[in-house]
């Protein structure tokens, strides 16, 4: 009598442990992915800021336009603009916007870039800084 093997082709065998192998790996990647992206905090406030000058005047403006897209809130303290520091107390959370307009004290020339530092700190006490280059305009 002869003896009958029974069992599955090496070609099949190889199939399915590369199946289970690429089925556990996505299963650990996604669990690994989902893990990380709780703990990543990222701090990315856009700011936008305009200099309005009125010619008749000569007092100055800044209008300003604050915009939390990152993950951690994210507290304003002071906007330095031209050196001149204006203290603000501004917390903006995930996906809040803050617009504001405050008064500039000293000499402001339309068609000059001034500098505008925003400057803060998120929620778990890291620095925080945002710095642009103005240009003021005429309000006519």
């Amino acid at each position: 009598m002869k003896k009958i093997k029974r069992g599955i082709s090496a070609i099949m065998g190889t199939v399915i442990v590369l199946a289970i192998t690429i089925a556990m790996g996505g299963l650990l990647y996604a669990y690994v992915n989902g893990m990380f992206n709780n703990i990543t905090q990222i701090a990315n406030v856009n700011a936008q800021a305009q200099i309005i000058v009125n010619p008749g005047t000569g007092q100055a403006y800044l209008q300003y336009t604050l915009s939390n897209t990152g993950s951690i809130n994210v507290k304003i303290t002071s906007i330095s603009v031209n050196g001149k520091t204006i203290p603000v107390s501004v917390s903006l959370a995930p996906g809040d916007t803050y617009q504001n307009v405050t008064q500039l004290q000293g000499s402001y020339t339309p068609g000059q870039y001034y500098t505008v530092i925003f400057v803060g700190q998120t929620a778990t006490g890291k620095p925080f800084s945002s710095v642009q280059n103005v240009l003021a305009s005429n309000t006519g």
